[in-house]
């Protein structure tokens, strides 16, 4: 799975947005935590939820259990706005 090419991500003043551009059936942004941002960045490049786990224990101090739920759900919202494409 990955980011939809269509949606931009941007950081300015410490702020992490994703936009979308045309041809999405979303049409606005999303503002991210440090964490958010963190998921929606490692989504650039084709990637597993468990992958993105493992990234997520290996930069913050959070058990895995947490880490699971966290990446779960924020992928889980991408991808009903169609934020995320593949598996």
């Amino acid at each position: 799975m990955k980011l939809n090419p269509r949606f931009l991500t941007h950081e300015t003043k410490g702020e992490h947005i994703t936009i979308s551009t045309t041809g999405t059936k979303f049409n606005g942004l999303i503002r991210s935590n440090p964490t958010g941002a963190f998921i929606v960045e490692s989504l650039k490049n084709d990637t597993t939820e468990s992958e993105t786990v493992d990234k997520m224990l290996a930069k913050y101090d959070v058990d895995r259990d947490t880490a699971e739920k966290d990446v779960a759900s924020i992928i889980s919202q991408l991808r009903k706005i169609g934020a995320v494409i593949g598996d």
